[in-house]
């Protein structure tokens, strides 16, 4: 089984299960990500797409992170897409509650919490706090079309430190996770 959350109307797959919270945009199902589970047995969803949903929620992210580990199964892929919290199209958002990144997304793998505590390093355990394990396979700084010139031969590693001085740079990134459990 694969599932589509926060499909919205722009998002939507037809080889997915469309979830979003928005009766008009006609979801196959109608959840609240931040408070409902997920109406799927444990460890039955192969893969999973998030794009531009996660930025959205509040308190409420934990929530999702924890159903979603329940109902992925191990390798289970995690798609995710999100704003730049750089970029003015993250900053001009209202309803954007919550910048998510590379570094934000690795505090949910009980290997890295592992390394933090070995090497003593002041870091919040996640994954192991909410009993939750994903591994970041990939992720990639989708340069602003605006800048894409001057921005086209830059490495990843460049283009990420480039935009750590700069604002409007990398427009979007993406990262794919994979779902780490007991076999």
């Amino acid at each position: 089984m694969k599932i589509n959350i926060g499909s919205g109307f722009v998002n939507k797959n037809s080889d997915y299960i469309n979830i979003d919270y928005d009766p008009n945009t006609n979801p196959d199902y109608l959840i609240n990500l931040e408070k409902d589970i997920l109406p799927f047995d444990n460890n039955t969803v192969d893969a999973v797409i998030a794009h531009h949903i996660l930025e959205h929620l509040g308190e409420g992210y934990f929530h999702c992170l924890q159903e979603l580990y329940r109902v992925c199964k191990h390798g289970a892929i995690i798609d995710i897409i999100v704003p730049h919290p750089r970029h003015d199209t993250f900053i001009a958002d209202p309803t954007h509650r919550r910048a998510i990144t590379v570094l934000g997304l690795q505090l949910f793998s009980k290997k890295a919490n592992k390394l933090s505590r070995d090497q003593k390093f002041s870091s919040s355990c996640l994954g192991e706090y909410y009993n939750i394990d994903f591994e970041i396979l990939t992720y990639k700084y989708i340069p602003d079309f605006e800048q894409i010139n001057i921005l086209k031969n830059m490495s990843q590693f460049d283009l990420e430190s480039y935009s750590i001085q700069h604002n409007n740079i990398i427009s979007e990134i993406h990262i794919t996770l994979v779902t780490v459990k007991d076999e």
